[in-house]
């Protein structure tokens, strides 16, 4: 399945990239996508511990089940 990832920020920055098309096998969280990215763009690594997620609009934790068409949101926590 195949969701695509938005990057804002930082994130976007070490990303070098403003999306990113990604497949992830069925049933993959967004932790199981976090690995993915950190392997496919490593200067997100030092920011990985305060990443933040949303699907679909909607923040969620790590532990949330992707589905196929997901538009997932990548960013580092904002102030002001």
């Amino acid at each position: 399945m195949r969701v695509q990832v938005l990057f804002f920020a930082a994130a976007k920055e070490a990303a070098g990239a403003d999306s990113l098309s990604v497949d992830v096998g069925s049933g993959a969280t967004i932790q199981d996508l976090r690995v993915a990215l950190l392997n496919q763009l490593p200067r997100l690594g030092p920011m990985a511990g305060s990443l933040l997620w949303a699907v679909n609009n909607q923040y969620q934790s790590l532990q949330h089940v992707l589905n196929d068409n997901d538009t997932v949101a990548c960013f580092p926590p904002v102030s002001g």
